[in-house]
């Protein structure tokens, strides 16, 4: 029996176009970090096309803007105080260019709900296979410390067991390549048992689960020791069927459980180079999900039923704490610095001003940008990189780099479009006349 594939709760994958799309390429480099980047340059190769058309009417409408500027001040020095005769003449002088303002606005307005909607979209896509990691990851923990926790009840495994020994458990594959618990009993001399158990599956409820940790692991609190010695009759009546049954090695199960989850959770930490947890934010918080990450993202797979006793018992709650006792937040480290926050907001500013440096001509007047260009955008990135997964932000960073690469060429092929058209545009207006004399 595969005690990895033996869920708790039933898990289901996010369902979508990104999800399918990164679960593909997931599958076929092997890491979501790879499938991230690679969705990247894809859509930003895919978007430099929306640029070169967006940037084509950008520079068109730029040089007929220089064209129309002196007629447009001098309209608007006669006729500043006839606001009525003033746009008449305004629409005199857009007709003889041949401008549009809704036309030279449309391009952008496209590219921008485009950009938004993917913006928007492949962030949703990355949170939720993100929460899902995460979920299926502690899932997995729960089911490795459950299966070391119910080994209490296999008394002939221990037969041989003293106290002061201590429980060795690893997870090794078997003969069928399935993972299983291969158990070892150690005293001062060293390993002197072998067990080789495969675990039979657990029932798939968390209350299941909940009574084996108070059977074998959690004390009621009547029975604490501290305790005074005092109890009404009621409390009496409780400690005379206890919950907790400990055996002479439950102890040592225990501790043989928390470790061996905390092995397995670092063996399977899925990071990206300085980052530790690639599913958190890349911040200052450690990079374990917190019981109330857990809490959220699970209650999306139960169902009407599990949400009801959850919300009454408060099971997961109860579990996680056990579950995780045994990691060691503090030497896990941090997450990161927000460095990823940095980098997006940085390559997000130089990105726009490359863009609008390389478009400007050398004969044009420097124009003011709009603050959507340099701080709206730039902020909006910096939060979602500073609050969701890793996977986003570097999908961003990724993408404004590829941006950055393209820009120069995009560009070039702006100008030479506009250079062509001009050309075209010029041999049209020219009148030809042919000087050679023609013979009767």
């Amino acid at each position: 029996m595969d005690i990895v594939s033996t869920l708790l709760v039933t898990l289901k994958e996010p369902k979508g176009m990104w999800q399918s799309i990164l679960n593909a390429f997931k599958g076929a480099l092997g890491t979501y970090i790879l499938a991230v980047i690679l969705i990247a340059v894809i859509v930003r190769l895919l978007f430099s096309l929306v640029d070169i058309v967006n940037k084509k009417v950008t520079m068109k409408n730029a040089d007929i803007n220089t064209k129309m500027k002196p007629e447009l001040d001098a309209v608007k020095a006669k006729y500043g105080n006839d606001p009525a005769m003033m746009q008449k003449k305004t629409s005199e002088i857009y007709k003889k260019y041949q401008f549009s303002m809704m036309g030279s606005c449309l391009p952008m307005l496209v590219a921008m709900v485009l950009q938004f909607t993917v913006f928007l979209t492949l962030w949703n896509a990355l949170q939720s296979v993100s929460n899902f990691n995460i979920v299926e990851k502690y899932q997995d923990l729960k089911n490795v410390y459950a299966n070391v926790i119910i080994l209490n009840e296999d008394e002939a495994m221990f037969s041989d067991f003293k106290e002061g020994d201590s429980i060795k458990i690893e997870i090794v594959k078997n003969e069928n390549g399935e993972e299983a618990l291969d158990v070892f009993v150690v005293d001062n001399d060293g390993e002197h048992k072998a067990g080789g158990k495969k675990i039979e599956d657990l029932a798939s409820d968390n209350e299941h689960v909940w009574e084996l940790i108070k059977t074998y692991v959690e004390k009621p609190a009547s029975l604490n020791p501290q305790e005074p010695a005092e109890a009404s009759a009621n409390e009496e009546q409780e400690q005379t069927e206890p919950t907790y049954s400990p055996t002479i090695y439950s102890e040592a199960l225990k501790a043989a459980a928390e470790k061996l989850v905390h092995d397995r959770y670092v063996s399977t930490q899925e990071g990206f180079l300085w980052i530790k947890n690639i599913y958190k934010s890349e911040s200052p918080s450690g990079p374990l999900f917190t019981k109330e990450e857990i809490e959220k993202y699970i209650n999306e797979f139960y169902s009407a039923e599990e949400k009801e006793a959850e919300k009454a018992n408060d099971f997961e709650g109860m579990i996680y704490d056990n579950v995780t006792a045994g990691i060691d937040s503090k030497k896990l480290g941090v997450n990161g610095y927000y460095i990823l926050t940095i980098i997006a907001v940085v390559t997000s500013v130089l990105s726009m001003w490359l863009s609008n440096f390389l478009m400007r001509k050398k004969d044009q007047p420097k124009q003011k940008q709009s603050l959507a260009m340099y701080f709206i955008m730039p902020l909006i990135i910096g939060i979602f990189t500073f609050m969701y997964t890793s996977l986003f932000a570097i999908y961003l960073i990724v993408g404004q780099l590829m941006m950055m690469l393209l820009t120069p060429l995009t560009t070039f092929v702006v100008k030479k479009w506009n250079d062509l058209d001009t050309k075209k545009k010029k041999q049209k207006t020219e009148v030809v006349v042919d000087y050679r004399r023609k013979d009767l």
